[in-house]
């Protein structure tokens, strides 16, 4: 089992620290799963919001984070690549890649964002083939050798390209939320699977990893090569009541942001919403179902058993989000250190297994 770090950076007004100090806190808590042995270091890309918008280029702060770390693999999850030039991006993550020492991953999405895709002009039911053609452009790139490319968005005569990737590529992440569409390709291509648990059933969860990894088995791959990541909100606390406590409010938060701006409401500045934001994720009426079903909100013993049985589904790695709202940076590093302190050894793992 693979251990990651992963930011969705939400940042505003009211958390108690400026936006650069919150900077800082994120580059400690990487550098905290660096030398702790953790596997990946991930941040989203988002824009002109709070809800993640704090890094609206992930290869800016991943360069960032390559210097203070050592061993860690650093990942945009994901890059928004469908808004940008690709030439661009894979500039950019090539750079990454060669400050980090070869430790770069790469991963894309088709995003939610509405008001995104209006900012930047870009046509949402064009994003399957501008990620698409991306990549293929990105890859090209990486590889070393001088391409041309005559596409259906992009077109530009022979270059050479400049960084390429240390290694010539880097691998690929695919996260997938919904569409049996995405994880049948995310298959087909060889690309590795992110998914995010809190918005999805548990039911949900077990059908869609069951679709990547039998297409996966259908293309011929071999299933020691297969990763699939689940990310979780995480908080560790002695009880459940406590973790519950300290939780609920940050959660309810950070649920209502994506809804928000999934929706196209993203001037609301109703941060806190309502208890019928975790009702309506609810699989029965006790809001306290999405923490025990979708979250490591909880004690360091129940957060072994959840993770147990997303291994025995099939999933290589657990992704783990401690910081969301108004969850402190202190309890944030305290949840990171009780992973591995705790919590690994109870499932007879250690941080030098799941390197």
């Amino acid at each position: 089992m693979d251990l990651s770090l992963f930011y969705l950076p939400t940042w505003r007004d009211g958390y108690g620290q400026t936006l650069t100090r919150y900077y800082d806190e994120m580059t400690e808590s990487v550098s905290l799963a660096d030398e702790l042995g953790w596997t990946r270091a991930m941040t989203t890309e988002h824009h002109f919001h709070y809800y993640g918008g704090a890094v609206p280029n992930p290869a800016v702060i991943l360069a960032a984070w390559a210097r203070e770390t050592q061993n860690i693999r650093l990942a945009p999850a994901v890059s928004l690549m469908q808004l940008r030039d690709p030439l661009k991006v894979a500039e950019d993550y090539a750079l990454v890649d060669h400050l980090s020492g070869g430790r770069c991953d790469m991963g894309v999405a088709k995003g939610f964002v509405p008001h995104e895709f209006d900012a930047f002009n870009i046509d949402q039911s064009e994003v399957p083939d501008r990620i698409a053609e991306g990549l293929e452009i990105c890859q090209k790139f990486w590889a070393g050798e001088p391409f041309e490319h005559s596409g259906k968005h992009f077109s530009f005569e022979k270059l050479e390209p400049w960084p390429p990737a240390v290694n010539g590529s880097l691998p690929i992440w695919n996260a997938a939320s919904n569409s049996k569409e995405s994880f049948v390709n995310a298959a087909e291509r060889g690309y590795h699977l992110m998914m995010n648990h809190y918005p999805m059933s548990a039911d949900a969860v077990t059908e869609k990893i069951g679709w990547y990894c039998e297409n996966w088995e259908k293309a011929g791959r071999r299933t020691s090569d297969r990763k699939a990541m689940m990310a979780f909100m995480t908080y560790i606390a002695d009880t459940e009541e406590q973790a519950l406590d300290d939780a609920k409010a940050a959660l309810q938060e950070h649920a209502s942001a994506f809804g928000k701006v999934m929706r196209g409401q993203q001037w609301d500045t109703d941060w806190a919403g309502d208890i019928s934001v975790l009702l309506h994720m609810c699989e029965d009426d006790d809001w306290r179902d999405v923490f025990r079903r979708r979250t490591l909100i909880c004690t360091p013993e129940q957060a072994a058993e959840r993770i147990q049985r997303y291994l025995d589904l099939g999933f290589t790695e657990i992704s783990v989000v401690p910081r969301y709202a108004g969850i402190t940076h202190e309890q944030a590093m305290t949840s990171v250190r009780r992973i591995t302190d705790e919590v690994l050894p109870m499932l007879g793992l250690s941080t030098l297994a799941a390197e």
